[in-house]
């Protein structure tokens, strides 16, 4: 058995005296960690860079007012980039140790795997222990006393590959994951919970990472616990160690102790897969013919094929062949086959396309397995689908055709959304031949041909693949088996990765040619239950269809015509005619053909009545329009004139309004140039007072006064 790929993702703060334990309990299986460290001061840093096989990073805030987000965010995003990588992703913390009872993990994983188990929720309880041990061995062996609690029933391990996301919530105790979602069959794994390692050591934790917390953090309530009071911590733990119990006993089921109920029980779209024991994987010799025959048709999958055939190789079972039929692909795809080097391969080449069925069909003659496995070139096979399959033929000789769940994914492989309903069979009420005949004529294909495993016999029962079929040839050939008395079952995990292509590659997606061909084809499919005879007839139909007295071929007319689907009652009335022979299935032929719409004229003539009206409505309202366009028009022009007047007014306005400001422009200018001519006059006559004042003032002008008096008076006399 391979062993699976484990990556181990967590963030550590002052762990130092925990990553002894922490590394000796899972380094016997995981392959890789990657831990984000907190601002450890402890040493721990030290210890987590010295360790081969860690991946040490820093612990980002990206939600800064927040650790508990901060620390949501890494657990939602950081695993995605082990997709491809990796086969199980472990999301954890320090002090959670994943436990099996009697088992060791890697094995259980790689056992989950082959079963098709997507994620694995653990059982959570609470461990505790008056003083931390000192560092060496294992907790689980050590520490062993403890309570459920669940509060600790987390999704801890996960195929990052099948989930989309996983929907954490703040501090992992609860998800709403996203993708392809299978439990085991029953839970048996356990996370046992080791924070609880003497009471002042866990009560100085506590406060200290009080202090971490964020704004955030302690406006919404986040990480309360770390803020209680020491006689409140106390009060805990003294109930918690009230309640354990020692879990090492014999006794100790794991389901039947926990505390229920378990969030992924009642969670929407997770089921379990069956228990069923797998076969042991044999390797196949190339003289014996193999047991198992894997069926591949390749047609221009170069990015895919390769994915295909490894996923084969990979099987833990392996006694089988691959035999491969490249149906004149263009692209690279029959040089990817070719450089495969593992003579189990059984490679044929046509020269030009022959198409879906006449490549199935050299691909089964080719075929020496007991069992047939399809399997498409752009889609791969899950771990432990051989083994799963071989196991329930080997169990169940009454069964010829097992079919299983499909994993939708899209072209970059990641979990995308089906465009067909496959669960439909698991809501079945049995898997009996009128079950499946009676789902095949009322409502159509419901199963998921690379999901299947055929008996030959069943295939040298019903004969060939009807090559003038492109899109129903498969439910073609699940008819034909069924009626040749080859039983059918679907198992309710997913089998095989079913790509759903972009732009609606995929031959079965929902386009217009799909439509078309879907609407030529059932008519001749449904011809087969026109052959059926009348001891089957009864086991599907029972009293339906008319008289017994009737051929069987038209009481099968007879319930198609019934039926609401315009290519039912095409292929009633086809039928009828077909069979019509006395007077009054000739008389019914005439009714029929009378009032079966098959050919949706009365849908064309409400369809010409309405295109009819539409088009007097149209000319009515084109008239109105017309005569509201003229209104308009008119309307129009008395606007256009008005601005235009508005407009010259408005101009003239703008003139005068020029005009207006220049001349006050140029008053402005002349009262600037008297103001200077007054300034330069004020300046003058300062100048002159000043001068006056100065002459008075001097001893020169005191001293001639009286000479200025008899100047005056001289001119005064001389004026007389």
């Amino acid at each position: 058995m391979k062993l699976p790929v484990v990556h181990l993702y967590t963030v550590c703060w002052d762990e130092a005296d925990m990553l002894g334990f922490f590394f000796r309990h899972y380094d016997p299986f995981v392959d890789r960690y990657v831990i984000y460290d907190d601002g450890s001061t402890d040493g721990s840093r030290e210890i987590l860079a010295a360790h081969p096989k860690v991946e040490l990073r820093s612990f980002a805030r990206v939600e800064a007012e927040s650790f508990v987000l901060s620390h949501k965010a890494m657990q939602d995003e950081a695993w995605k980039e082990s997709r491809g990588r990796a086969d199980w992703v472990i999301v954890t913390a320090i002090d959670e140790h994943l436990h099996l009872r009697g088992r060791g993990m890697a094995d259980y994983l790689a056992e989950q795997r082959e079963r098709g188990v997507t994620l694995i929720p653990a059982l959570g309880f609470d461990m505790n222990a008056e003083a931390m041990p000192d560092d060496a061995g294992l907790l689980v062996e050590r520490v062993t006393r403890g309570r459920p609690r669940a509060a600790f029933n987390k999704l801890s391990v996960f195929d990052p590959g099948a989930l989309h996301e996983t929907g954490f919530g703040p501090g992992r105790h609860a998800a709403e994951p996203v993708g392809a979602l299978h439990l085991p069959a029953r839970d048996d794994l356990m996370l046992w919970h080791y924070k609880h390692l003497g009471f002042d050591r866990n009560a100085t934790r506590e406060a200290t990472q009080a202090l971490r917390l964020g704004k955030v953090d302690l406006a919404e309530g986040y990480g309360q616990h770390y803020r209680w009071t020491r006689e409140r911590l106390r009060g805990f733990w003294d109930e918690m160690e009230a309640g354990s119990t020692d879990l090492s006993g014999p006794d100790m089921v794991p389901d039947e102790a926990c505390v229920r109920p378990l969030w992924w029980e009642a969670a929407e779209g997770i089921a379990r897969v069956a228990a069923a024991p797998l076969p042991p994987a044999v390797p196949a010799t190339l003289d014996a013919a193999p047991t198992v025959s894997v069926l591949i048709k390749a047609y221009n999958h170069a990015p895919y094929v390769r994915q295909t055939i490894e996923s084969v190789l990979a099987q833990p079972f392996q006694d089988f062949e691959i035999v491969v039929t490249d149906d004149g692909s263009t692209d690279d795809t029959l040089a990817i086959l070719q450089a495969f080097d593992d003579p189990r391969i059984r490679l044929e080449a046509h020269p030009r396309n022959l198409g879906i069925s006449a490549a199935m069909n050299a691909t089964i003659a080719r075929a020496r397995g007991r069992y047939l496995a399809i399997l498409n070139s752009d889609d791969w096979a899950l771990p432990g689908r051989l083994a799963r399959q071989v196991a329930f033929l080997e169990a169940n000789p009454q069964v010829s055709l097992v079919f299983g769940q499909p994993r939708p994914v899209g072209e970059d492989g990641l979990p995308a959304a089906p465009f067909n309903d496959f669960t439909v069979p698991l809501r079945f009420p049995d898997f009996s031949r009128r079950t499946w005949l009676r789902q095949f004529f009322f409502e159509g294909n419901c199963l998921c041909a690379p999901t299947a495993m055929i008996r030959r016999e069943a295939y040298e029962a019903a004969g060939a693949y009807d090559p003038r079929f492109v899109n129903l040839q498969d439910l073609d050939m699940w008819i034909r088996m069924l009626i040749a008395g080859h039983g059918i079952h679907v198992l309710s995990e997913p089998l095989s990765a079913f790509r759903i292509r972009d732009n609606n590659a995929n031959t079965s997606a929902p386009t217009v040619e799909a439509m078309l061909r879907l609407q030529c084809e059932i008519t001749r499919i449904l011809d087969r239950f026109a052959s059926i005879d009348e001891d089957l007839f009864r086991e599907v139909f029972g009293e339906e269809g008319g008289p017994a007295t009737d051929p069987v071929a038209l009481r099968v007319a007879a319930i198609a015509q019934r039926q609401p689907h315009t290519y039912m009652q095409r292929f009633a009335l086809d039928t009828l005619y077909t069979h019509a022979r006395t007077p009054d299935e000739i008389d019914r032929l005439r009714v029929w053909s009378g009032t079966l719409d098959v050919y949706n004229l009365r849908t064309l003539q409400h369809l010409e009545r309405e295109i009819h009206g539409r088009d007097h409505a149209v000319a009515q309202l084109t008239q109105t329009v017309a005569e509201k366009d003229l209104r308009y028009d008119r309307e129009v022009a008395d606007l256009t004139a008005a601005v235009t007047d508005a407009e010259r007014r408005a101009a003239a306005l703008a003139e005068t309004d020029a005009r207006r400001r220049a001349d006050a422009e140029d008053l402005e200018a002349r009262l600037q140039e008297a103001d200077a001519a007054m300034a330069d006059l004020r300046t003058r006559l300062e100048a002159a007072l000043a001068s006056r004042l100065r002459m008075r003032e001097s001893l020169s002008w005191r001293s001639t006064a009286f000479l200025r008096w008899i100047g005056r008076t001289r001119r005064a006399l001389r004026a007389r």
